[in-house]
């Protein structure tokens, strides 16, 4: 670095500090407040078994060693919402501390800067920091291992060695993307460290035994048929080159719109993506390029052959979050190439279409309540279960809906025995428990999950058909409860057709 980079990042440090404080504030504010959605209530579930062994068998597809990280917050501090995802929320703060650290190895202090600024405000990155769910983990460990890597490459390999190989053993019990990480680093420190080749080759090859460790003990147990069959549209589609292509188009468009912002956002978050790739691909340190690129091509290697989605549909591109620190950081270094050049110019018009183009990119006024109070996943199930344990009375029915289980099993805590679940989002002809011989006096159908308001009523009228008459409507954002009455019995529960609020959503 040249001598006056000191001087230059002392500047830089009140706004450092603003940005570093407003990433920190925007991780941990609401931290509890949205009830646990589907996916998120599965490891709730699990992490509340007596046994270590027993997380793991419920924990589907979630890494071993976040799960005992959950399971070991609960057993200190109870099941809140709040507390099972500090754990997330700890890789989130993380990543946001860490990654200012490696942009200042690779960009100017400037771009750094902006960097961070991308990686602190980041919907995807906030949000992922306030859910219970690994894909923070994915994004702390991916720069952990570069920052250990430019560490390495920084004593030219004489030390570091063993933090470095400790610290992904760790993390390969954290993150699955680790895994197509881990190859770019092993590449970079190959060619840059020509002297040290055999301590990288000692490193990884300790990696990959700790690798194949982990799949023998925990990873080949944990493949979900389900996930991999829900998962079939995501792979390469192979039945021609133009189908390929057009596959292929889609799954960057995805990409890109869920980083970068939605149509037509995204086509101004591109070009400067298209900026720092040329920046950084003719600067000083053009690894940087291959540490965002590197990665994501061993993905794609990896959806041919059908082990992970590549950028995937319904949300799917979640599972590429341990890529978004390095695209935020190519794209600052493109945001300060732009602004170099129109800070040279003396038009004044030109760094006010600047600033005013960012902010139409950036968006604060959706990205600001969307980091502070997230409506994605907003399933606000909780109340409705509780205003059903207090109003369910001895004969009558639950049916729950597929997708509301492990959210209405995480929060239920009556019987069972009144319960139908729901075997898919398709269900139709109602089926009671066994030893019951007529229909219930009322039947309660709880949603949570699904597409919106005509959705379920579609549902609900292929599940019940013309025999059933609705007294009961409560909503929350997310979530629905219904009550039902056989049409022979109009009488019974006319009582429900005026509820107090059920609490709060």
């Amino acid at each position: 670095m040249d001598s006056a980079a000191p001087l230059k990042t002392s500047r830089l440090l009140p706004v450092l500090g603003l940005i570093l404080a407003l990433g920190l504030f925007l991780r941990c504010y609401g931290l509890g407040e949205r009830n646990l959605w589907t996916d998120e209530a599965w490891v709730a579930l699990a992490a509340l078994e007596e046994h270590p062994a027993q997380v793991l068998q419920e924990g589907q597809s979630t890494p071993p060693l976040y799960l005992w990280c959950v399971w070991a917050m609960v057993r200190l501090g109870g099941p809140s919402e709040a507390r099972l995802r500090l754990t997330s929320c700890l890789f989130g703060v993380g990543t946001l501390i860490l990654i200012w650290p490696l942009a200042r190895r690779l960009l100017s202090p400037g771009a750094a800067l902006l960097a961070l600024a991308l990686v602190a405000i980041s919907p995807r990155l906030v949000y992922y920091s306030k859910e219970l769910k690994q894909y923070s983990a994915d994004a702390f460990f991916a720069v952990l291992a570069l920052i250990l890597v430019e560490r390495l490459l920084r004593t030219q390999g004489e030390r570091g060695w063993l933090a470095f190989t400790l610290a992904m053993i760790l993390g390969l019990g954290f993150s699955h993307p680790l895994i197509f990480v881990l190859p770019v680093a092993a590449a970079v420190l190959w060619w840059e460290l020509p002297a040290a080749r055999g301590r990288v080759a000692l490193s990884f090859g300790t990696l990959a035994l700790a690798f194949l460790g982990y799949y023998l003990l925990f990873f080949r147990y944990q493949v979900d048929p389900e996930l991999v069959t829900y998962w079939q549209r995501d792979f390469p589609d192979l039945a021609s080159l133009p189908a390929f292509l057009q596959w292929l188009a889609g799954s960057w468009a995805r990409y890109l719109g869920y980083f970068l912002g939605d149509w037509p956002r995204w086509l101004v978050g591109l070009g400067f993506l298209g900026l720092g790739l040329y920046k950084l691909g003719r600067g000083p340190q053009p690894r940087a390029v291959l540490y965002w690129l590197g990665p994501l091509v061993l993905a794609l290697g990896a959806a041919f052959l059908h082990r992970y989605p590549f950028m995937a549909q319904a949300g799917g591109v979640r599972l590429m979050l341990f890529s978004a620190p390095l695209l935020y950081l190519v794209v600052g270094a493109g945001v300060m190439a732009v602004a170099a050049r129109v800070w040279e110019q003396k038009q004044m018009w030109l760094k006010v279409a600047l600033v005013a183009g960012l902010l139409i990119w950036i968006n604060p006024w959706t990205t600001w309540p969307e980091n502070l109070h997230p409506q994605a996943n907003r399933e606000q199930i909780h109340p409705l279960v509780d205003y059903l344990e207090a109003h369910l009375e001895p004969g009558e029915v639950v049916y729950v809906y597929y997708f509301a289980i492990y959210p209405f099993k995480f929060y239920y805590q009556g019987a069972q025995d009144q319960v139908i679940w729901g075997q898919s989002c398709q269900d139709c002809n109602l089926t009671w428990p066994p030893g019951r011989k007529s229909p219930p006096p009322r039947l309660w159908l709880i949603f949570s999950h699904f597409e919106d308001q005509r959705w379920i009523e579609q549902f609900s009228q292929r599940l019940l058909g013309d025999g059933w008459h609705q007294v009961l409507n409560l909503s929350r954002p997310g979530a629905a409860l219904w009550c039902f009455v056989p049409r022979t019995r109009p009488a019974i529960t006319g009582q429900l057709n005026v509820v107090p609020n059920p609490g709060p959503s």
